[in-house]
């Protein structure tokens, strides 16, 4: 007979990743599922309108080939600060998650070569959530708390071609993330286990873009970020409650792998210098969250009760995910020489279907309000932007923590760059 609880335990790792949990602060910001896609004070405050403005400072992120237009070297940096929140009813109780902020750093650098060549690196954490739920909530056996971080080290090369205002570009993302989980095993009313379980995993992908000046007016922009299959190693770690119990020799602390696979993104973006002061921009977003339909855990070891020299079968989950489209409509107008002001909205489809969705990312289709900022004087750049995202309750009625849940969150975004 296999080792039933060390098994329910394991499970809990290939939920996280099969349910893409851990977004909140990334998943929970701008776009559905858990990609973070706010990555500067300038498209935080067009609700992540980018991809066709040639004065977006992130360009090593938002288009890469828009970099060839730019006369100097410059530099873009600052958090995305994020405060996510949900809310639980069902089951005669209501639950709030715990309070946190989650400062995402983001990083642009980039060098013109002469007229036609341009370099830059970007350095963002593009996919991510963080969630944690009270120590006693009632969903504590199928969910506690989770964290996903990615580190996205990304160099790229942009190109004029001659004659034409058209840049292109292509680049290389290595990416290194860690992943961890939470859990709660009850053995008896007396006794709750807590579960650990967590790993390490990197992957690499491409980059490829285009940026095209139709005229003095009208812009357009092409950004393609490939899928990331992150390969994770690391351990489950059950707590000592268990120790000097029966249930002892039934948790034992093992080594796990599996693979995580963030989607391929398509941006497609459009811009319209109306007036001297007033630019506008329109933009689509796709995400391949099919990437997510089946998330395999496998064990080091086996259970006491297994044949010598074998390990545990293993873990399979289904998740399903559908690939998802998120519209984006932004503008800014400078008021002055130095100072700009910005505004967006957006509207983003979730990938999660009611079969799989659960209390790690409760997610539903998303409405973004963004408000934004600029300065810049002698070459120094300041942006400042909000957005607020609302999503309408969430029922889930598929076994996982049943109820309605409900989420919001605020995001304030903060750079600070020089040479623009």
């Amino acid at each position: 007979m296999k080792n039933r609880c060390v098994q329910q335990g394991l499970r809990g790792l290939g939920a996280v990743v099969a349910l893409g949990a851990l977004g909140l602060w990334s998943g929970s910001v701008e776009a559905a599922g858990f990609a973070n896609t706010a990555q500067s004070g300038t498209a935080t405050g067009m609700a992540g309108v980018a991809t066709a403005n040639a004065d977006e400072p992130n360009a090593n992120f938002y288009n890469p080939a828009a970099m060839v237009f730019r006369e100097k070297f410059s530099v873009y940096a600052g958090p995305t600060l994020i405060m996510p929140s949900v809310s639980y009813e069902g089951q005669g109780v209501e639950e709030q998650t715990e309070a946190a902020l989650f400062p995402p750093p983001n990083l642009d650098l980039t060098l013109p070569l002469g007229e036609r060549y341009a370099v830059g690196l970007g350095v963002t954490l593009p996919w991510g959530l963080a969630i944690r739920w009270p120590d006693e909530w009632v969903g504590r056996e199928n969910f506690r708390a989770q964290q996903l971080q990615t580190v996205n080290v990304n160099p790229n090369f942009a190109y004029k071609v001659p004659g034409v205002d058209l840049g292109l570009a292509v680049g290389v993302q290595a990416m290194y993330a860690t992943l961890t989980q939470e859990r709660t095993v009850i053995l008896r009313d007396d006794t709750e286990v807590p579960v650990l379980l967590g790993g390490e995993g990197f992957g690499v992908g491409a980059t490829a873009a285009a940026f095209y000046r139709l005229n003095s007016r009208w812009s357009m922009g092409l950004n393609y970020r490939s899928a990331v299959k992150l390969n994770f190693e690391g351990d489950a770690h059950f707590g000592e409650e268990v120790e000097g119990t029966p249930f002892e020799q039934r948790f034992v602390d093992q080594d796990i792998t599996t693979e995580l696979t963030v989607p391929h993104t398509v941006n497609l973006g459009l811009g319209y210098q109306l007036s001297q002061a007033l630019w506008l921009g329109l933009d689509f977003n796709y995400m391949t969250w099919s990437t997510y339909d089946r998330i395999e855990v496998n064990y080091e070891e086996q259970s006491p009760e297994g044949e010598p020299g074998e390990s545990d079968p293993p873990t399979v989950i289904e998740a399903n995910w559908n690939d998802a489209l998120a519209v984006r409509l932004g503008g800014q107008y400078a008021i002055t020489d130095a100072l700009t002001a910005r505004v967006g909205v957006a509207y983003d489809l979730t990938p999660v279907p009611d079969e799989t969705v659960g209390p790690s990312l409760p997610d539903n289709n998303r409405t973004v309000a963004a408000l934004g900022l600029g300065y810049e004087v002698a070459g120094f750049r300041a942006d400042l932007a909000y957005q607020y995202i609302y999503l309408p309750t969430r029922e889930i009625r598929n076994g996982s923590v049943d109820g309605d849940y409900q989420l919001s969150s605020h995001l304030l975004g903060v750079n600070v760059g020089y040479g623009f």
